[in-house]
């Protein structure tokens, strides 16, 4: 195969051109018959990445059947990784092969790959990058003028530098080398020392002239730059990886027909198996050739690697708005399917939507349950034993939650499972709840019937606000304005439940709505709705729903010169529904109900909370924490729980369940819960818990007479 590597195919030669980079690169032969295409890299000859490009190239001239001929252009000689992304992106390169962290400052997330153990092995990463993460990230780059084709990869990253590391503190005040990546800068500042950008083909000099004191690199590129002959140690900590995008300029791409196209699609996928197989073959033996080299070699100590994960363990989180919360949560549910938690662990799972329209309520519940857990394992844990949370998301499809309960229960110390926003999914999982004793914790989702089940023993605790008492408040803050009052409903057990709640309590007021509509999620527009309402002259909307609809509700509304106010139940705010709504959000009176807020609350429990949330999740002010109900309400149930389970003595839901209806007191940031539960009543709050808020600049505020 070496043999192969100066010239892919000699029957080839004679029509191969070494045009500059300037010059067009997607063309064809005089006969029409032949087209060429040019193919760079940073790479050495003797590298994978070359191997494997001589590879791609030969299945595509025998797939062609030699009527596509990839010429490949190693060691940066077509320019810098930046300087052929932006001939590639320009149709004046055709294929490139960049470092993902050098395609960060167009596609943002492709710094995912960079974030420190993010990858714990070779097979774990190929999985993700092969999956539903690498997929989404190679349709990224499609706006660029980029068609990603694969992930290839340098492999894991090790540590050179002219001093030792055996410990984490070694790292205070040196200065390392980085190609240009806001997470490896944070990287190395979190571990206490200075990140330095420096060009890849610049960077044997800054070490030898100590502008350096180390970098990060995989054996091959430490090997083909030979950094072991100005580094004095070499630390084996594969704590990063390093992954590479094939990818052809759109404009070369759209030039070959389907057929072809398709062609290089499936040699992409078979040159992609074949470098990595050379890639993990070199490691192998790149490490034994250092071993010949005037460099000590150490293998990164257990205690050391525990002390760095630690010290970077939340960086996903400060880069998680960077890179997409759903692609996060794509991410870390990919990684959990291969890297379970520990057995002896006791689990709290999550099953909510964590990528779909109303993520950030998922999100919100992730975070109160992370916040109470870290407490409850700094203080012991539970049964001398630590908790760990495992997530997975339902994107609001009941069928999708009922595959999670059922991966959910094969955990033998499951605990409890947290349910997410969306009344429907948690209605159609009561069934398999009570059959298989699951116990049940609801943050969020407010329908009726998921407490008032009708079974016995009840398996389901929530700490939210029922559509019983949400629809009671809800029709309060309407007849402030008028009692000309529409209703606008989804039409699901949600809508349904919060339908007989507020026509029950208008009853009881001798009252009854001018008008009721209704509509299903994906609704494009409601302007028969609003036509409705005008016809009634309905003077405030009701509006229970999701998200996404109502933006279009709103965006609907602020066509008309005097828009009736909307009354909102809490459903929109699990989301980026300020986002969408803008700007026609700021032409509505639109309130909303809540149970709390971090703003202006005096509770000093809540003070503490935001204060640790903060800390952990990089915010910077309390108007950054996202869907602020959904985070305390998980929070204060998690301590519920640990409550139960400390009470029960044991780790099995029917005990926990019995305790959960026993525990006399809790002091929690939404409220002081006297009792919390009883065996007749499963729900925390009443209609004396609620607030409204309003949206100013985008941030969900409580009214004035409402903070609590």
């Amino acid at each position: 195969m070496k043999l192969k590597v100066c010239f892919v195919f000699l029957m080839a030669l004679s029509l191969l051109s070494c045009d500059s980079p300037q010059e067009s690169t997607s063309r064809e032969t005089s006969s029409s018959s032949v087209i060429e295409l040019r193919f760079g890299h940073d790479m050495h000859e003797k590298s994978a990445h070359h191997l494997a490009a001589i590879r791609f190239a030969e299945l595509v001239a025998q797939k062609t059947q030699g009527s596509v001929l990839i010429k490949v252009f190693a060691n940066q000689s077509l320019g810098s990784d930046l300087e052929m992304i932006d001939a590639a992106q320009n149709g004046k390169l055709d294929i490139i092969l960049p470092p993902t962290a050098k395609l960060s400052f167009i596609i943002p997330e492709m710094q995912m790959f960079d974030l420190p153990f993010i990858f714990p092995n070779r097979q774990i990463a190929y999985k993700i990058l092969d999956g539903s993460v690498g997929n989404r990230l190679l349709q990224k780059t499609k706006p660029y003028n980029l068609i990603g084709l694969a992930f290839w990869e340098s492999g894991f990253k090790q540590l050179t530098s002219n001093f030792p590391i055996e410990k984490a503190a070694d790292f205070s005040g040196k200065r390392f080398r980085i190609m240009q990546s806001p997470v490896l800068r944070d990287q190395f500042q979190l571990w206490g020392a200075d990140a330095i950008v420096i060009n890849f083909s610049a960077t044997y000099d800054a070490l030898k002239n100590k502008i350096a004191d180390g970098q990060e690199n995989p054996l091959t590129s430490i090997i083909g730059k030979k950094f072991y002959q100005v580094q004095s140690h070499l630390t084996l900590s594969d704590h990063g990886y390093l992954a590479q995008l094939l990818a052809i300029s759109s404009q070369s791409f759209s030039k070959l027909d389907d057929q072809l196209q398709q062609v290089i699609i499936e040699a992409a996928k078979e040159a992609t198996e074949y470098q990595r197989q050379v890639s993990t073959q070199q490691h192998h033996e790149l490490l034994t050739s250092l071993q010949q080299e005037p460099i000590q070699i150490n293998e990164m100590d257990k205690r050391t690697r525990l002390e760095l994960i630690k010290m970077s363990d939340h960086l996903i989180e400060k880069y998680r708005m960077t890179f997409g919360s759903s692609l996060v949560e794509d991410l870390l549910q990919q990684r959990s399917n291969v890297l379970p938690p520990p057995k002896e662990n006791l689990i709290i799972a999550l099953d909510a939507d964590m990528q779909g329209n109303s993520a950030f309520s998922g999100l919100a519940i992730r975070r109160g349950i992370e916040l109470a857990i870290d407490e409850i394992n700094q203080q012991g844990g539970l049964l001398d034993k630590q908790l760990s949370l495992v997530v997975r998301d339902n994107s609001m499809i009941p069928a999708k939650g009922l595959d999670n309960l059922a991966t959910f229960i094969r955990h033998p110390n499951l605990i409890g499972v947290f349910c997410g926003i969306s009344s429907p999914v948690a209605v159609a999982e009561l069934k398999f709840i009570h059959d298989n004793q699951i116990l049940f914790l609801n943050p969020w989702a407010a329908a009726t019937p998921i407490v008032d089940n009708g079974y016995q023993p009840n398996f389901v605790f929530r700490v939210s606000l029922r559509d019983e008492f949400a629809g009671r408040v809800l029709l309060q803050e309407a007849l402030k304005i008028s009692n000309k009052i529409g209703l606008l409903l989804v039409n699901n057990p949600w809508g349904r439940s919060s339908h007989k709640a507020i026509t029950e309590q208008l009853a009881k007021q001798d009252l009854q709505t001018l008008k009721t509509e209704w509509f299903d999620w994906g609704e494009e527009s409601f302007s028969q709705q609003i036509a409705a309402f005008k016809q009634k002259e309905v003077e405030v909307i009701i509006y229970v729903g999701n998200p996404v609809e109502g933006a279009k509700l709103v965006h609907d509304l602020a066509k008309s010169d005097t828009p009736p106010p909307i009354i909102s139940h809490w459903g929109i705010t699990g989301s980026e529904f300020p986002k969408m709504a803008s700007p026609s959000l700021d032409k509505i009176d639109l309130r909303v109900l809540q149970t709390f807020s971090f703003i202006n609350n005096s509770r000093a429990q809540a003070n503490q909370l935001a204060k640790r949330y903060h800390q952990r999740y990089f915010t910077q002010n309390d108007l950054q924490i996202v869907a602020p109900v959904g985070t305390a309400h998980a929070y204060d149930l998690t301590h519920l729980l640990a409550l139960a389970v400390k009470q029960a003595n044991s780790h099995h839901m029917n005990d926990i369940r019995v305790a959960m209806e026993s525990i006399k007191h809790f002091n929690g940031v939404v409220k002081n819960y006297a009792p919390p539960f009883t065996p007749q009543r499963h729900d925390a709050l009443n209609s004396q818990d609620v607030i409204f808020a309003h949206y100013k600049n985008g941030q969900l505020i409580p009214l004035p007479s409402n903070q609590k």
